[in-house]
């Protein structure tokens, strides 16, 4: 072996990154170099440097071309650190992914380097899991090593290269002196000036050339008429073997860089021993295993583009039947394409797919189908082998190309006349949660469904659901949606008897059924979904989830706390990475409920890394509205947060701009959130009954109203909420409760001055923010409270207020709810004129008036922005929010 020289300043570089990694701040680096720059070496030096000071290390390789197995170099990486192969039958990518994320984090323990070779070859899967293993990298203390050959990284490893701790080097030319020591040690002495100069000229300075060039000058003793090429070289080097050593190598070539000594011999027809002469001459290496590796890519792809097609396509096929039996699946479909046997690489093609898939290896499985494309005979089956590629595609997170295909297949079915076609790819695309696909898709199901005419009922069923699940209630509403597709599509489905058609099912109507008013209808359909789980786990999760919704917004704390418990030990067992997201969202919402604010968001935290691993395309989305909540309430970052929510108010949909303004009214910046009121009142009829948030929306108007003091719309949005007295203002639960909406109609009646109805819904609140075990809301309730009794000033209001009031902010204090005890203090006894000075008195009395800023200003002598600033003071003192409660409490006290 040769010795490692040069790259000092590269092996620092990473050695020092070791170090640091070992201390607790991993990472990863990704070296790049052109083929020969010496990537493998050094890695390989830092391998060797890292286990003489005891580090654990673990090394994978990539193979060169389509008959690598999917996930290689991570087995390599788990048999080298003694861990059991990654279950690749089964269950999920996402829990894959998270389940050698965890081990990887485990054998890091007190340190781990991880190597992984010629990165530009892996397969698609290898590469996905390497961004979920990378992004643990940081917390743990793992360096992640990756080399792969420029001059550009593969698609994938971009978003490494983006990584927070991820440092890229690339390697060049090796400089005159490192290039002067490596001669002196492959020679034995030192080369002089001019030939130093001419070795370094011809090979740019890279060390695989360098060392090809000194090892044919070391065997020809001439430096005249070497080969200008590194390709050249090595056919130079070649052909100093004997005849029958050089044929027999070259033919080994079609098996690639890696190859076993049976599978040689039945190729080649030569014996073992052939490939002596081939590992004398540093070509070919052999491990103890019978394991063949050509000791560099070059040295494969030189022999290899030596060899005519004709001889090329018979080495395929004799490599094809020498692999059947033992070799795997994409490494037999490989070998019969290069063969040109279409027929039996088809099949073969199709199967490697097929078993790619079944070990969750979803982009090796979509390069099987393009490949299987590509074949002259899959001209007959086009459209069914677009929609398993589209299908692959969306599991593997490629979006927009699975969307591609299934259009593709879609277009071949209309051109033949075959529905299923059609049918199909409308129903490939899951989880379009946040994407702009979801209008398309609901336009394909529906010509889907108009070329079935019901002479499919199981996939007639599929579109039925998906067209209910992708209907947008945003939008209007054409004829024949609405809630009638899904009770249509589970009607369906259950003459089926297919599980998994029962459950999209229940989904689509579930979807449709999100209003408050259909709740128990909800409850129901969890149950039958929880009961479908024993025979489709699944079902069991989603069951759990819809009747902790329901449950939710019922404020039935204990029921959802059973329910809660039921869908924990589910999770657990399914270890669904995805599920666990959830999990940690509805333990982070019940935090935020009860008023444990750093637990809540440590645990959103938590869910928004899990999330990004699993890239859920609502993870940041869901963070936002856990952060906002938090920040109104605690006054924590909510400037931070403001900008984020203007942005999405700006391409969501149109009472997004509603979620601003409550911000912005929390903010002080009443203002502008006023203008933005002023726009969405007008519109309060049009928020759409089948939306999830649709109580949500009308609680937050209801809270905006209040804090702006604004009394337009109020009764409209009174309305509206009436009927659902008692309840809880939940969307989802795992997203932010909102409160009881008694509360919300206290806050109404206290603007609209029926101190009757605010009374008893603010009673009700009180009582079930009790229930739901809510400090936070009990908080607030008293604070409206307090409000009621100091505006009300009958007999005991004035010692009740001065209750309510030191209850509030004893309990915001507690809590952390910063804003809320500002307002509890700056609250005063409502028992007399105390609380407002004798200028504010004066003001509150003309207001009472019925004068303008511009009139009390004359009349007593003050510019009018000293006298927007006694109302502003007035306002925060009663803790009303406008200049007719101001007129009604100076009425009432008679200040």
């Amino acid at each position: 072996m040769t010795t490692f020289v040069g790259r000092e300043r590269e092996m620092a570089f990473l050695s020092g990154r070791l170090t640091e990694a070992l201390a607790g701040d991993g990472g990863a680096v990704l070296v790049e170099g052109d083929a020969g720059a010496g990537k493998t070496a050094l890695a390989h030096a830092l391998v060797r440097r890292a286990r003489a000071d005891g580090v654990r290390t673990a090394w994978g390789a990539c193979l060169e071309g389509e008959g690598a197995a999917p996930y290689r170099p991570w087995t390599q990486v788990f048999r080298a650190l003694g861990l059991p192969s990654p279950d690749l039958a089964g269950g999920s990518r996402t829990r894959l992914f998270d389940e050698v994320a965890g081990q990887v984090r485990d054998a890091a323990g007190p340190g781990l380097l991880l190597v992984l070779d010629d990165l530009h070859w892996a397969d698609p899967s290898s590469l996905s899991l390497l961004q979920v293993v990378a992004a643990e990298a940081p917390d743990v203390r793992l360096l992640l090593v990756g080399l792969y050959r420029g001059p550009e990284a593969p698609a994938a490893l971009r978003p490494v290269l983006r990584g927070r701790a991820c440092s890229p080097m690339v390697l060049g030319g090796l400089t005159p002196g490192e290039t002067g020591r490596l001669a002196a040690d492959e020679l034995g002495h030192e080369l002089a000036d001019r030939d130093l100069a001419g070795l370094r000229e011809r090979s740019g300075g890279n060390p695989l050339f360098v060392l090809e060039l000194l090892r044919l000058r070391k065997a020809t003793g001439d430096t005249a008429g070497l080969p200008s090429g590194v390709r050249d070289v090595i056919e130079q080097r070649a052909g100093r073997l004997g005849p029958a050593a050089a044929a027999a190598v070259r033919r080994a070539a079609v098996l690639g860089r890696e190859f076993t000594l049976p599978v040689f011999t039945a190729v080649t027809g030569e014996p073992p021993e052939a490939l002596d002469e081939a590992v004398a001459a540093g070509l070919v290496r052999v491990d103890a295993a019978g394991t063949a590796r050509f000791s560099h890519a070059l040295v494969q792809e030189a022999l290899y583009s030596g060899l005519g097609t004709v001889e090329r396509e018979r080495l395929h096929a004799l490599a094809a039947e020498a692999v059947r039996a033992d070799g795997t699946a994409e490494a037999l479909a490989y070998h019969l394409r290069e063969a040109g046997d279409a027929d039996r690489a088809l099949e073969a093609t199709l199967e490697a797919a097929r078993q790619a898939v079944s070990r969750l290896a979803h982009e090796h499985a979509a390069a099987q189908y393009r490949a299987a494309l590509a074949l002259p005979g899959a001209a007959a089956v086009r459209a069914e082998l677009l929609v398993e590629l589209a299908r692959c595609e969306f599991r593997s997170g490629e979006v927009e190309e699975g969307w591609r295909h299934c259009r593709e297949a879609a277009d071949l079915g209309r051109a033949t006349g075959d529905a299923r076609v059609v049918a199909d790819a409308a129903t490939v695309p899951r989880d379009l949660a946040f994407s702009p696909l979801t209008a398309q898709v609901h336009a394909l199901c529906r010509d889907a469904l108009a070329l079935l005419g019901g002479a499919d009922p199981v996939r007639e069923t599929r579109l039925l659901a998906q067209l209910a699940v992708t209907a947008d209630p945003w939008a209007s509403t054409a004829a024949g949606s609405g809630p009638a597709l899904g009770e249509r599509a589970l009607a369906a489905a259950e003459g089926t008897g297919d599980p998994d058609v029962l459950l999209l099912a229940l989904q689509a109507r579930q979807t449709e059924l999100a209003n408050g008013r259909h709740v128990q209808d909800r409850l129901a359909l969890g149950e039958r979904a929880a009961l479908l789980g024993r025979t489709l786990p699944e079902a069991a999760l989603w069951g759990h989830t819809w009747r902790m919704d329901g449950f939710a917004e019922l404020g039935r704390r204990v029921d959802f706390d059973a329910e809660l418990a039921a869908f924990t030990g589910h999770v657990e067992r399914s270890g669904e990475p995805l599920w666990r997201w959830r999990l940690l969202l509805l333990r982070a919402a019940v935090a935020h409920v009860e008023g444990r604010f750093a637990d809540g968001r440590a645990l959103a935290a938590e869910a928004l890394a899990l999330g990004r691993r699993c890239r859920h395309g609502g993870a940041e989305h869901l963070d936002l509205v856990f952060a906002a909540h938090a920040a109104m309430l605690t006054g924590e970052g909510l400037a931070e947060v403001e900008p984020l929510v203007r942005r999405l108010s700006k391409h969501g949909p149109f009472f997004a701009r509603s979620w601003l303004a409550v911000v912005l009214a929390h903010l002080g910046r009443r203002d502008e959130a006023a203008m933005i009121w002023r726009s969405v009142a007008p519109h309060l009829d049009r928020v759409p009954a089948p939306a999830a948030e649709w109580l949500i929306i009308s609680a937050g108007h209801a809270e905006l109203l209040s804090l702006l003091g604004e009394t337009a719309g109020a009764p409209a949005v009174y309305a509206t909420l009436l009927p659902f007295a008692g309840r809880q203002s939940v969307g989802p639960a795992h997203t932010p409760w909102g409160g009881p909406v008694s509360l919300h109609l206290g806050r109404l009646a206290l603007l609209m001055e029926d101190a009757e109805a605010a009374g008893a819904h603010l009673t009700a609140a009180l009582a079930e923010s009790g229930a739901l075990g809510s400090p936070p809301y009990q908080a607030m309730t008293h604070l409206e409270l307090a409000r009621l009794c100091a505006l009300r000033r009958g007999p005991g209001d004035v010692r009740a207020a001065a209750t309510h009031r030191e209850t509030a902010r004893d309990l915001a204090e507690r809590l952390g709810m910063a804003p809320l005890a500002e307002k509890a203090r700056a609250l005063a006894s409502a028992g007399g004129p105390g609380p407002l000075s004798s200028r504010e008195l004066q003001v509150a009395a003309l207001i009472a008036e019925g004068l303008s800023n511009r009139q009390i200003a004359g009349r007593l002598h003050l510019s009018e922005r000293t006298v927007e600033n006694h109302i502003s003071h007035i306002l925060d003192k009663l803790g009303v929010g406008n200049r007719t409660l101001i007129a009604s409490w100076h009425r009432r006290t008679g200040a």
